[in-house]
């Protein structure tokens, strides 16, 4: 199995020259592109590049120059005769299949570009078993049908079914036998008539394929499973009808584990107005593929209104409300993370409406770990105070030199709303810590005072945590 992609741009293939030559290169640009080719190798199946595969360049410069893939994918020749033809060997890194490009031409005056995405071979260096277990000499065992290596095989002097324990739950597409002569046996001890089963447990198996191998080469399985822990092929002849049957390799495709990403959605500015551009911006992580698109939910009806492929967007609302956004990430393999977000959009053209001749209100919100926020509404200007007092057991078992370890003081601007976040100081934090103390009770008083000496005072025990 291999498959290749083509279609990254012209900065692509700058940036990588670039990244690879360096600034103290000593060839100049023009010899660079002129005989160079570049690219990315990537897993097939997740869209991550692979570092440490293994690349050679088979064209007319000789020796036939090679090189191995950064962290990223990322590969550069250079050096090579410009406007040749010749083809690309990639050998990924362990687990990973081998593929070949042939007939890649070499642009005469630019640096050529070719991307190679492979897929991983679950089954390459997983145990392996035979049942029963008549392996016909030394060095035929059956982990030489998973060891990635063709000219190695399994070789057993009577029908035997060759079980593969994958290293995690894999949901299979592709199952390829390479039938063969091996151990020094000629091709008629080929594996012929087989029989596939898959099991998620090694208990309970299905039957997947069934068919004849006639020949030497690779034969495709399709094999569609999920969560599949073990492959069991079952070596029912030989292509020459003899008592031994070859089996050179065993591989398992298909897509592992898949994660959905995970992350957060934050705007640009406090404060959001309508009619004005409201920018939005996106932090997902996914530990297992590669992010491919975001979708954004701008009203909150469920139904995505517009997809980027970066994390960046911009909206515009017309009416002032609290809107409920959602932002989701879909990765390479269709998996869907989301977060949502609460945005207030203010028109400022509507003043807030004055509390007439009324007291200061407050209210609290439940404690968020070492944060309390809190909320007055007030008829004129009005002056906050809130006060933290630890009771005299806890200071002298945190040992804090002071019960009262918080003052605050703050005003609003005009009538109507203020808001703030009452939080635990940091030094009471650190005595927590050195008493093993993962909460503290601590006695909160608060007043709100408007300009007409109206006031309200809320005071109560409250535990942060």
């Amino acid at each position: 199995m291999s498959s290749s992609r083509r279609t990254v741009p012209a900065l692509l293939a700058a940036t990588a020259l670039l990244a690879c030559a360096g600034a103290g290169a000593t060839a100049s640009a023009a010899s660079l592109i002129g005989g160079g080719l570049t690219g990315y190798v990537t897993d097939a199946d997740t869209g991550l590049g692979l570092g440490g595969a293994a690349l050679t360049w088979n064209g007319t410069t000789a020796p036939a120059p090679s090189l191995t893939s950064d962290a990223a994918g990322r590969f550069l020749f250079t050096g090579l005769d410009a406007g040749s033809t010749g083809a690309l060997a990639v050998a990924g890194p362990a687990g990973y299949e081998r593929t070949t490009i042939d007939g890649i031409t070499l642009p005469a005056n630019d640096l050529g570009t070719q991307n190679v995405a492979i897929h991983r071979d679950w089954s390459a260096g997983a145990p392996t078993t035979a049942a029963p277990d008549a392996t016909a000499a030394p060095g035929c065992a059956p982990a030489q049908a998973t060891d990635d290596d063709r000219a190695t095989g399994w070789s057993t002097t009577q029908p035997a079914a060759l079980t593969v324990a994958l290293p995690v739950p894999v949901d299979t597409t592709t199952v390829v036998l390479t039938p063969g002569g091996a151990c020094g046996h000629g091709d008629g001890a080929a594996l012929k008539d087989y029989k596939i089963e898959t099991s998620p447990d090694g208990v309970t198996w299905s039957d997947a394929a069934s068919g004849s191998l006639s020949g030497a080469n690779d034969a495709p399985v399709s094999v569609t499973a999920n969560g599949v822990r073990y492959v069991r092929v079952a070596a029912l002849s030989a292509q020459d009808g003899g008592s031994t049957i070859d089996l050179r390799e065993l591989q398992v495709f298909g897509g592992g584990p898949n994660v959905a990403p995970t992350g957060t959605i934050s705007t640009d500015s406090p404060k959001n107005y309508i009619k004005t551009v409201v920018r939005f911006r996106a932090a997902f992580k996914d530990p297992d593929s590669t992010i491919l698109r975001y979708l954004w939910d701008f009203d909150g009806d469920g139904r995505f209104d517009q997809a980027t492929t970066t994390p960046q967007v911009a909206h515009v609302w017309a009416a002032a409300g609290t809107y409920h956004l959602t932002v989701g990430a879909r990765d390479f393999r269709g998996a869907l993370g989301t977060t949502t977000f609460d945005l207030r959009v203010i028109d400022p053209s509507i003043p807030v409406e004055p509390i007439i001749q009324r007291k200061p209100l407050i209210t609290f919100d439940p404690v968020d770990g070492i944060d309390l926020p809190v909320r007055i509404a007030c008829s004129s200007v009005c002056t906050f105070t809130a006060k933290l007092v630890l009771s005299k057991q806890t200071a002298k078992a945190i040992k804090s030199k002071r019960r009262t370890i918080l003052t605050m003081k703050k005003k609003t601007e005009g009538p109507g709303l203020g808001s703030w976040t009452i939080e635990l100081p940091s030094k009471t934090i650190k005595l927590l810590k050195k008493a093993h103390k993962k909460s503290v009770k601590v006695r909160l008083t608060a007043t709100a005072t408007d300009r007409q000496k109206r006031k309200t005072t809320a005071a109560r025990w409250i535990t942060f945590r």
